[in-house]
């Protein structure tokens, strides 16, 4: 299969040691009859099955030839895996295998005439705008695909549950996306009632050919009240700690996988405390869509000018600027050209007369700003305007600033009113909050320990540090009681 289709089907194949593990856990503590049915939904080359397959004639006492005939089953949308699985299933036995339970057809859209008592696999990561065809029926013919911005491997999870038998056990590896996004609200509502165990690779890379934030999602079909959740940041699965989670604490809006020790602290610090968004406004930077041309670091100046490559720009249109991601409290020498006056942008003619040294200079790049928005920067008030307008008051004044992505709590106060940020969040604390106490208290380790439980994570082990994580954050220092805080 060649790597543009294997993109298009979601094409990511399963280390052997996780489908191992996968294929232990969701087989233990269950007693084995014999007749058992295990479906692997969108098979690859046939990793999990072969586990499946092996496990399951160790525990039954059968053949491994007649476990693969009478109880494996094993679907992909493409013939060539079929054929592979075939091939690696057969290298199993020295006895030829006369039978496979093979079903090449599309997992979401084969009419399937049995239940089965564990499906497992690796179901395939595709975006439903990647989609083409099947992104109509999908939408239509499953809850979990009916809003947003969803992915294939959604309704693979919707699929399983309604092919389960009745004590049946499910086991996938799948994005972890679905634990924070929008899209996978419906997703969320959905499975939250059977689950009974989550490991969470968070920023660890499973797939060596595909950068993908994963977990593994053991379900059953009947109804659960908890599970266990465990984050595992290596490639083996030994001395894991699980923490138990209560379903009834699941928000539906993203999950947060807080145990009761936690959940305690966080109810007694909110029924004593404020939140962030509560005692400040936190704001995010300038956003020009094209910041290499409109922030620079000159080459040198004179009393009227600012020089650019062989561009001079006036003075008086620029204003310094932090780009936070990247700020550890030192001066960083930038500036951005602001061609703005009072948030408007300040019209052709005047930006004309009386800065024609930038006007030539954005002449010059009109084609590029022209692209921003896959070429709707064309239909800008001003070609010179920025590409968003958040930022154009609210980046300036006294402010708390940090970056999007941390490794560890970040904060720094800028004192400069006349500067702006890009490239992070902004706090800017009400009621005459002193600003070097509220830093102090946004660098604290109970930011970080917040952090931690409720953030999205990046390679690296970087955290999201953006408004939707930072604005619920309490500390002991943000009272309800007091108008004027500290």
């Amino acid at each position: 299969m060649n790597a543009a289709i294997k993109k298009q089907n979601g094409v990511v194949f399963t280390p052997g040691w996780v489908a191992d593990f996968m294929i232990d856990e969701v087989s233990s503590g269950k007693k084995i009859r014999g007749n058992e049915k295990i479906l692997d939904a969108g098979c690859g080359e046939g990793v999990f099955i072969i586990a499946a397959a092996q496990k399951f004639s160790k525990l039954s006492g059968k053949k491994i030839e007649k476990v693969i005939e009478e109880n494996i089953y094993f679907t992909d949308i493409s013939e060539e895996y079929i054929e592979k699985t075939k091939q690696n299933l057969q290298k199993l036995s020295k006895i030829k295998i006369t039978k496979y339970n093979a079903i090449a057809d599309d997992f979401c859209f084969h009419n399937f005439d049995k239940k089965f008592d564990f499906i497992i696999g690796n179901p395939p990561y595709v975006r439903i705008q990647n989609l083409n065809g099947r992104k109509d029926q999908l939408q239509k013919n499953y809850i979990t695909a009916s809003s947003g911005s969803i992915d294939l491997y959604f309704c693979f999870f919707e699929q399983a549950l309604k092919l389960l038998s009745e004590y049946g056990k499910i086991c996938f590896i799948t994005p972890n996306s679905h634990f924070y996004s929008a899209a996978g609200k419906n997703l969320r509502n959905l499975i939250l009632p059977h689950l009974t165990k989550i490991i969470n690779f968070d920023h660890f890379q499973v797939f060596k050919d595909a950068t993908a934030y994963t977990a593994v999602t053991f379900m059953q079909k009947e109804k659960t009240k908890g599970f266990l959740y465990a984050v595992n940041f290596k490639n083996d699965f030994k001395n894991i700690e699980y923490k138990k989670i209560s379903a009834q604490h699941m928000r539906p809006e993203r999950w947060e996988f807080f145990d009761k020790k936690y959940l305690d602290k966080i109810v007694k610090l909110n029924k004593k405390y404020s939140t962030l968004q509560e005692i400040a406004n936190i704001h995010y930077g300038i956003a020009t869509l094209k910041d290499e041309i409109y922030i620079f670091s000159p080459e040198k100046s004179d009393k009227n000018y600012f020089y650019l490559n062989s561009f001079k720009i006036e003075k008086k249109l620029c204003v310094p600027i932090i780009k936070a991601s990247t700020y550890k409290g030192k001066n960083q020498n930038l500036f951005m050209i602001f061609p703005y006056k009072n948030e408007k942008i300040i019209p052709r003619n005047i930006f004309q007369k009386d800065y024609p040294e930038a006007y030539r200079y954005f002449l010059q790049q009109r084609d590029v700003l022209g692209m921003r928005d896959k070429g709707g920067g064309k239909n800008y008030e001003e070609f010179y305007a920025f590409g968003r307008n958040q930022g154009l008051k609210t980046s300036f004044g006294k402010k708390i600033i940090t970056s999007t992505m941390n490794l560890a709590p970040r904060f720094y106060v800028i004192e400069d009113e006349e500067t702006s940020f890009y490239a992070g969040y902004c706090i800017k604390p009400k009621n005459n909050i002193d600003f070097y106490e509220l830093c102090e208290a946004l660098n604290s380790d109970l930011m970080e320990e917040h952090i931690n439980s409720v953030s999205k994570s990046y390679r690296g082990g970087y955290k999201s540090y953006a408004k939707g994580f930072l604005k619920d954050f309490v500390h002991p220092q943000f009272s309800k009681s007091q108008p004027a805080l500290f």
